[in-house]
């Protein structure tokens, strides 16, 4: 028998408990760190929320949509061609162009012009700045094309065959003129917009001198090619019914880079509407 039994024998009860006393006190301490506890969680949980609310409201507040539709063509501070003078040397930028054959076309094309062109005639396109004064050969360009030589080396007004409405029927046309090697219309797309391309060159046989009338090489009216190896990137795109024709020219004699360079103009155009619609 050790101390403490001897102990409690003498007093005839159980031995006490050093905790017993305490009881009350331990019982209030652990009740009030719950409720410290419980108050630290719901403090954070508030904070938690008044963030994830602020954040909400900035994607959902009327100035910030959450979600951004895709809208149609919109107007850019692209500088319009036909307010340009003929012939003057353009500051690299973006340029919106008329299109030859569609004064009134609701949309019109925006193109990115590098260093070194100038502005044609009607602002229906570009052209280098040419060498000692003479035009280059290099030419971006927009149309409407609704007839088609089937011979360009014969190619009076009246011989010129209307082709039908679709990008198909004008690019098949082309490609099939005789005297020429064109390729094979291929898928395209410019400005989001789906079309076909077709590449035309004429031959170096073709004696281009002894074609007639004027001793030119015609593609369709109004728009002829010079000498034998002159190379036409033609892409053909319909823009929400308008059937659009980019014609990229340039001569047998031009650098990958300068070809590039015409290239780029056309596969980077955009489209916007024209002043008044």
């Amino acid at each position: 028998m050790n101390l403490e039994e001897m102990l409690r024998q003498e007093r005839g009860g159980p031995a006490p408990n050093p905790l017993s006393d305490r009881t009350d006190e331990i019982v209030t301490r652990v009740r009030h760190h719950r409720r410290a506890r419980g108050a630290a969680a719901s403090v954070v949980s508030v904070g938690m929320v008044a963030v994830i609310a602020l954040v909400a409201g900035q994607f959902l507040s009327p100035d910030s949509p959450a979600e951004i539709s895709p809208s149609g063509p919109t107007v850019s501070d692209a500088v319009p061609l036909p307010r340009v003078p003929d012939d003057s040397l353009l500051d690299p930028g973006r340029y919106v162009a008329a299109i030859d054959g569609a004064p009134n076309a609701p949309l019109l094309p925006v193109l990115s012009v590098p260093e070194g062109y100038t502005g044609i005639e009607g602002g229906t396109g570009v052209h280098a700045e040419g060498i000692d004064g003479e035009i280059s050969s290099h030419y971006v360009w927009a149309w409407v094309v609704n007839r088609v030589y089937p011979n360009p080396c014969s190619a009076a007004v009246e011989f010129a065959e209307t082709v039908g409405p679709s990008v198909a029927d004008l690019a098949n046309a082309l490609a099939a003129q005789a005297l020429r090697a064109g390729t094979d219309p291929v898928p395209v797309t410019v400005g989001g917009y789906d079309g076909l391309y077709v590449e035309l060159t004429v031959p170096d046989k073709v004696n281009v001198e002894a074609c007639r009338p004027e001793g030119y090489f015609y593609m369709w009216p109004g728009r002829v090619q010079q000498f034998p190896g002159q190379v036409d990137m033609v892409w053909i795109v319909d823009v929400e019914g308008q059937r659009i024709v980019f014609d990229a020219s340039h001569g047998p004699d031009a650098s990958s880079e300068e070809v590039a360079e015409l290239r780029d103009m056309v596969t980077t155009a955009t489209f916007e509407p024209a002043e008044g619609t």
